[in-house]
Formats: C-alpha cells, structure tokens, sequence
C-alpha cells in the first residue's frame, strides 16, 4: 500500500468525519482526496504541507485541500479538532447553483491559514467547527442534518469572506510536482522512522545523512527546508517528548528517564528539559502526579473521605 495514500473512513453517503488528535506523536506524510480542517484547541502545533513548515497557535485554523501531503511533527501539550469531507458532501446543493464555479477551485485558491483571514471571518467560523464537532461527537437525533447545514455555513463563509491566497498555487497538481513532492517527502519519512529506532543512541548527523545517502550539507538543507528546524534540535525535541512521556506515566528514577528517552547523562538531560520547559524534569513529574491526583479527587467526591476514614 502506497505509505502516503490514507483513506478516512468515511459512508460514500455521508462524507464526513471529525476526531480529535493529541500531539504527542509524529504522524507520517500522507495524502487523502478528502479536504482536512485543522482546529488548534490547545497550545501550538507544528506541521507541513507540500514542504512548507507551519506553526498553528491554539485558537488557529488550517485547511488541507485534497491530494496535498502533510505531516505533524511532535507538539507536546497540544491537541487539534480534525475535520475530512469529501466535496460530494455538497453535489446535490452545487448541481443547482446553474454556474460552472468550481468548489475544487475555491478550496484550492483560498487562503489556508485563519492567521491570513480577517478576524471577524476566523470569528465566524470557529464556532461553526465547535458546534460540528459536537454534534459529531454527541450523535443526537438529527446530528447528520445539523453537521450538513453546519457545512453549508463554513462553505457560504469561506465562498464571501475568506480572502484569496497570495500565493500562487495550481489548483492541482502535475503528476511531475506530484511525484517530486512525494519523492522529497518519502526521505522525510525514512529520516522519522530512523529516529525512532534509535534515538536512544548517539546518532549524529552525519550517521543519518550517510543512511540516507546524503552529504551532511545537503541533508542539513533539505531536513532545515521541511521542518523549519535543524536536525539536532528535531533529534533534541523528539527525546524530549520522550522524556514527557515517561515522567506523565511512569514512576522511574531521573537517571532512568535520561537513559531511556536517549540523552547521553542525568546532567544533559536536566539541563537541556528545564532550558526547554523552565522547570526541572523532577519538579515536572511531580506537578503532573499532583495534577493528576488532583484530578481524580475532583472526579471522585468521596474518594478524600474515603482516604481519610480508611
């Protein structure tokens, strides 16, 4: 199976889907024919889009037009309301507008980012995509024709408000800017998988540019031109994210957690986990556990009283 090609599991009656995703993991290169809707619903995300790197703030929107490859890259503390349809979802509504407009078109020459729209239109459309998502989620009787008018909605909002984007953009691509995009983007992946398989090691740049088949120079510019990062502070981001991991959910020494999330000593590993967050990987487990346990006593009224005359 092509490793680009996903296809959401969406009714052919029906089109449409909504989920909500973490970012905590890497989420491959890939492409769909359904248009995706990107809601930032906490902290920032980092992505990218036929080669571009984009860093969305919570409250941010980004729109994926179809047959476009992205990918997310690790953005810890952060999650993300995701949207795919299919623009069958509009057939019969278009079939009687009696004009030859074109809704690929429209999706294809919009600006994508809600940064680049005015802020009574990012305004508008927010609770449009809050409200679809709830109905999704909820499955209330009628949710379906809610989710339909809702969509109807956005589409009337991007058609009158949503500026044009300012750059210019082929409303599909060539099977030649196809197969390139894909191309560069399949090394991508395969410098992803390899750091996952041994970032607890001390990979170098070098190691996984002559993996690759790459000079270091020329790794340095196409890994820096993907990602907005260099190799070493997407190397350092990922074993963090790793360290986050182990201090949210397990209970293990520091030296432990420096040691399985790849960094070389206890001492970088403080050193570089408070520069990144401001706080000390201890005091960060700590605050989590509190947090957490918290949390629980909140969900449980009784559980304190319990505690106490136990």
């Amino acid at each position: 199976m092509n490793i680009y090609l996903e296809i959401p599991d969406v009714d052919k009656h029906f089109p449409f889907r909504s989920l909500v995703c973490g970012g905590d993991d890497l989420t491959y290169p890939h492409w769909h024919k359904e248009i995706e809707i990107i809601y930032v619903t906490r902290g920032k995300l980092n992505l990218g889009i036929n080669d571009v790197p984009i860093r969305l703030e919570q409250g941010e929107m980004q729109f994926i037009n179809g047959g476009d490859v992205h990918y997310f890259l690790a953005s810890p503390d952060s999650e993300r309301v995701v949207i795919q349809f299919d623009l069958n979802l509009f057939q019969e509504v278009a079939a009687l507008g009696g004009n030859d407009y074109s809704l690929r078109d429209l999706f294809s020459e919009m600006e994508f980012s809600s940064p680049g729209w005015p802020e009574a239109t990012a305004a508008r459309v927010k609770p449009l995509i809050e409200s679809i998502y709830e109905e999704d989620t909820q499955r209330r009787e009628g949710y379906a024709y809610i989710i339909r008018a809702r969509m109807y909605e956005l589409l009337t909002v991007i058609m009158r408000e949503v500026p044009k984007s300012r750059l210019r953009r082929l409303p599909k691509f060539s099977e030649e800017t196809t197969t390139q995009s894909r191309e560069t983007l399949e090394r991508l992946e395969r410098i992803f998988s390899y750091v996952e398989q041994h970032y607890q090691e001390a990979v170098t740049l070098g190691e996984v540019a002559g993996y690759m088949g790459f000079s270091p120079y020329y790794f340095t510019k196409l890994f820096k031109k993907n990602t907005g990062m260099t190799f070493n502070q997407f190397l350092t981001e990922y074993r963090l994210n790793k360290a986050k991991w182990i201090l949210l959910n397990e209970d293990l020494p520091m030296s432990a957690v420096a040691e399985a999330a790849g960094f070389g000593s206890v001492k970088t590993f403080h050193h570089v986990f408070k520069e990144a967050t401001g706080i000390s990987p201890l005091k960060y487990h700590k605050t989590i556990s509190g947090n957490n346990s918290a949390r629980m006593q909140e969900e449980s009224p009784g559980a304190d009283l319990y505690d106490r005359e136990g």
